[in-house]
């Protein structure tokens, strides 16, 4: 059957539908999607709140009357997780009183059964207009979701930032998502219609850094057969982002100071020296301020770099997000294999254990476990539990933070067999007597700790 070419489009929207009615479910979230939202769908409250604290969402369409309580049940944590989110609920004919005396608690409308989904797509539309900044204008990009503060606060100058054409310094350990950050500023930018061209400092060759940037003439050097135009040019218009700029040649800054002074480039071989229109922005996960008072990074550069900055958070001080990221890689990995469906969801014994490992190579990190993760799950699984996650997941071990250890005191006179007796016990009462996490956390095998416990 044609679609209908007046179809509401609602741009990415996440939407949550609850309903203990699979048909319901189904039909309601087909339609959904086919008009661009991002569904979700629940058959009981457990399974909701399970989803809104592992996946963004901007509407909840709830029904009213459910096997066990009420849709409007699930009002007071959605308000809290996301209190600019639109709260629907469904409705028959009978229970229409209740749904009226639910819109003073909160609730945006309620729509009466049959839901008739471009209607219902249409007027999600027109409240999305009529409200105040929420949660949906956070996303500046696709794939940078967040729900922690301490990364909406890291965000937050992003729009002004945009606006203006002063270089802006992007500053993160490895693997924070600082090209990401560098993309949104460049599409919410009046520079949005050009090119955004990516460099890599520290992957280039020195010898060839010159002619990458600045490109070079025909007959420049033996091999140069042709004009070949660098990426100051192949930017131009647009946005150059310069990664890991502490990695480049102290030499070589020189020149890129002349340029951002200048707006002007020479070709390698070149005669006359070439415009250009293009925004600078840079990003490193070096602490350059150390690296100037060490004689590796130009005073000059740094100042003329660091006109606007943004510090990205690490990951493990932005913990609220890591289950949302989680979900998101697991989703869009289960995509791409071609799994139907939405991902079983992590049990919270498994949150836990995800929220309590340090992350130390941040995003990039967390994406690879999920990749590894979505190859490894067997069709069927409904639930990801703590044991199969760290049966598949090696690497991850419920590590507290140094800060929240206790103190494990050893006699000074203790004999070797019974330091290790106090410390074998301290480790299996804080891995809850898990012997695979207590052997990971003492550094030696379970087999080893087995017969250490049992020669106790």
């Amino acid at each position: 059957m044609k679609k209908p070419d007046n179809l509401p489009e609602l741009d990415g929207m996440h939407i949550l539908v609850l309903d203990d009615d699979p048909a319901i479910q189904r039909s309601l979230a087909r339609a959904l999607r086919g008009m661009g939202g991002k569904v979700v769908t629940a058959g009981g409250l457990r399974e909701a709140g399970l989803l809104l604290e592992t996946v963004p969402v901007d509407v909840v369409l709830a029904d009213l009357k459910l096997k066990k309580g009420t849709g409007l049940d699930l009002l007071p944590e959605f308000q809290k997780r996301y209190p600019d989110g639109l709260f629907y609920l469904i409705t028959g004919h009978g229970s229409v009183d209740s749904a009226v005396t639910a819109l003073k608690h909160g609730v945006r409308d309620y729509l009466q059964k049959p839901v008739d989904p471009i209607t219902l797509a249409r007027r999600l539309q027109r409240d999305i207009a009529a409200r105040s900044p929420s949660c949906l204008e956070k996303k500046l990009d696709p794939y940078l979701l967040f729900q922690d503060p301490v990364m909406g606060e890291a965000l937050a100058d992003i729009p002004r930032f945009a606006a203006l054409d002063e270089p802006v310094l992007i500053c993160g350990e490895t693997g924070t998502g600082k090209e990401l950050v560098a993309m949104a500023i460049h599409r919410i930018s009046p520079r949005s219609t050009g090119p955004f061209v990516a460099v890599n400092c520290g992957a280039i060759p020195e010898s060839m850094l010159e002619s990458e940037l600045f490109g070079h003439e025909r007959g420049a050097f033996t091999g140069a057969s042709g004009l070949h135009h660098g990426r100051f040019e192949q930017a131009s218009v647009g946005t150059l982002f310069l990664d890991e700029i502490g990695e480049m040649p102290l030499q070589f800054q020189v020149r890129l100071l002349r340029v951002l002074e200048e707006r002007t480039i020479q070709r390698l071989g070149g005669e006359k020296p070439l415009p250009v229109d293009i925004r600078i922005v840079a990003a490193t996960h070096r602490d350059l301020h150390e690296d100037v008072e060490a004689g590796l990074f130009r005073r000059d550069l740094f100042y003329r770099l660091d006109v606007l900055q943004i510090q990205l958070p690490p990951l493990r001080q932005r913990k609220q997000d890591i289950i949302l990221l989680a979900n998101h890689f697991l989703r869009r990995t289960l995509e791409e294999m071609g799994r139907q469906g939405y991902p079983p969801l992590f049990t919270r014994q498994a949150q836990s254990l995800l929220s309590a490992y340090s992350w130390p190579g941040n995003i990039r990190e967390l994406r690879n476990h999920m990749t590894r993760l979505a190859v490894r799950l067997p069709d069927d699984m409904q639930e990801i539990s703590a044991d199969f996650l760290d049966a598949t997941l090696l690497a991850i071990e419920a590590r507290p933070d140094c800060s929240t250890r206790e103190t494990i005191c050893i006699p000074a006179d203790a004999t070797l067999a019974e330091a290790e007796k106090i410390l074998i016990d301290a480790a299996l009462k804080r891995t809850n007597f898990n012997r695979k996490k207590a052997a990971a956390l003492l550094g030696i095998g379970e087999r080893t700790l087995r017969r250490k416990f049992n020669e106790k």
